[in-house]
């Protein structure tokens, strides 16, 4: 007797998979500087100084965080903030291959996601890209929904909700802003009825987000990060030109390395056969997908282009993979059951390096191969947290007053992510140019000063500090080190 599973137990069993993937050692990479900056926001939001992020042109996350109560435990805890909302993009996932193409699809879409490095990396990290990639998957699902039943309600307001939420995630949300009109021109049979629900759905949403921009521009004096995102892309034409010859190996790059080659090949070949296939379906991601990366590789200046800013499509390339390996899947079904064995065993085996990722990134994420200035942000350079957490750990566990002090906010940031509130330890930045250390209160308090080589070089010997080493901590890779120093007078 076979027993079948409902579709919706299956689901649920999917989405428990996901959760154990995404928070398992959830904490075992250390801190990156951004996630610490993030966490700190989020703590002075109990301050009521909650507009502190949206200058750099996200929110959404640091509110959330700061609901978790970010001061024990402060990392697994935000992180896992992190996991709860990236679990609705899941199922929008999901929902989607599986509304408009099969069950099957649904299955494919949700294994694949579970198991690749791009998503898996940086869904266990406190950064605004999760967000903006779960509201931008939840727009993908909900505009479709929309375009194929435009008088219902709920749709219209789900549709805006997830505009509103999108925008305060982070500014560069603002390209997937079409998506309800391509679903309305591409799904729709009577456009005018659809783009007149996704209309509605506009207007939902900048109702939404108007008193929201209306307190960050007169109460927080915040631009929501436009300066920011000028400073970071351009409009020039000859610049983006140039741009595109530069960024698009980049960009390339991240997606071989992060999908890995096993399956980004084959992804590819699938993409090919979905739009084949389901052509107004595969259209409708293929497009704003398009537009999206297009947009990306022209306009950002590939010196600050890194891996987690193309994040928001791969749900979308993702799903269209699926659906191509579903409508293979779907024909195979007349054929021996010996040959369809053979093909998923084989299948299976090209998401063996997947799967190594994932092991390595819950046991020695120091070992995780990634494209190269991702590898140097979170593992060998002074952006990482290797070596704070270490001192944090070793200096709270003294249970003695101290003082560690830093030459940027930044190491400050990444102690204190460590630290409860009321540690022993006081985590302070001074900066070199405002660099003063009274020393009177020595009696009952050590003061000690972090310095990131190779990074504070140049402001040590400015300084003209003499330093008596007391603790060395070198990062993966040997190609950075913290040392703990005491000043020597």
């Amino acid at each position: 007797m076979v027993v079948k599973l409902k579709p919706r137990f299956t689901y649920l069993i999917t989405i428990w998979i996901y959760w154990w993937t995404r928070l398992r050692n959830l904490d075992e990479l250390p801190i990156f500087l951004d996630e610490a900056a993030h966490i700190w926001w989020a703590r002075l939001v109990w301050e009521w100084q909650p507009f502190h992020a949206a200058s750099d042109g996200r929110l959404f996350n640091v509110i959330w965080a700061s609901m978790f109560w970010p001061f024990n435990g402060s990392v697994w805890i935000s992180r896992g903030a992190t996991v709860l909302i990236t679990t609705i993009g899941f199922s929008a996932i999901l929902a989607f291959a599986q509304r408009f193409h099969s069950k099957e699809a649904g299955i494919i879409a949700g294994f694949i996601y579970i198991l690749v490095p791009y998503a898996l990396f940086f869904e266990r990290m406190q950064l605004p890209d999760p967000y903006a990639a779960t509201f931008t998957m939840l727009l993908l699902w909900s505009s479709a929904q929309l375009a194929v039943v435009p008088h219902q309600n709920k749709f219209k307001l789900l549709v805006g909700l997830t505009l509103a939420a999108g925008m305060v995630s982070k500014i560069t949300y603002l390209i997937f802003l079409p998506i309800p009109i391509i679903a309305g021109l591409t799904l729709g049979h009577a456009r005018s009825t659809q783009l007149r629900a996704a209309l509605h759905s506009y207007i939902i949403g900048a109702l939404l987000l108007l008193p929201v921009v209306a307190i960050l521009k007169f109460v927080g004096h915040s631009d929501m990060g436009l300066d920011l995102l000028l400073k970071k892309t351009t409009n020039d034409i000859s610049e983006m030109l140039t741009q595109v010859r530069f960024s698009t190996p980049i960009v390339w790059q991240y997606f071989t390395t992060l999908f890995t080659p096993w399956l980004w090949w084959p992804g590819l070949l699938a993409i090919v056969i979905a739009i084949w296939q389901k052509t107004r379906l595969s259209a409708y991601i293929a497009i704003p997908t398009l537009i999206g990366l297009l947009s990306l590789i022209a306009k950002s200046n590939p010196g600050f282009l890194e891996a987690r800013f193309a994040l928001p499509h791969v749900p979308h390339l993702i799903v269209l993979m699926s659906i191509g390996i579903a409508s293979i899947w779907l024909k195979l079904r007349s054929w021996n059951s010996n040959i369809k064995a053979i093909v998923l065993t084989i299948s299976l085996i090209f998401t063996y390096p997947s799967a190594q990722f994932m092991w390595t990134a819950w046991t020695e994420p120091d070992k995780l191969v990634l494209p190269g200035r991702d590898q140097w942000e979170y593992i060998t350079g002074w952006p990482s947290g290797y070596g704070f957490r270490d001192i944090a750990y070793y200096y709270d566990n003294n249970n003695k007053d101290t003082t560690l002090l830093t030459l940027d906010l930044g190491g400050q940031q990444r102690l204190a992510a460590y630290l409860a509130p009321d540690s022993s330890v006081t985590p302070l930045w001074k900066p070199p140019d405002k660099f003063m250390l009274d020393l009177s209160d020595t009696a009952t308090t050590d003061k000690l000063l972090i310095v990131d080589i190779p990074k504070d070089n140049g402001a040590i010997d400015a300084l003209g500090l003499n330093l008596l080493p007391v603790l060395e901590y070198s990062r993966p890779g040997d190609l950075s080190k913290l040392i703990v120093t005491k000043i020597v007078q």
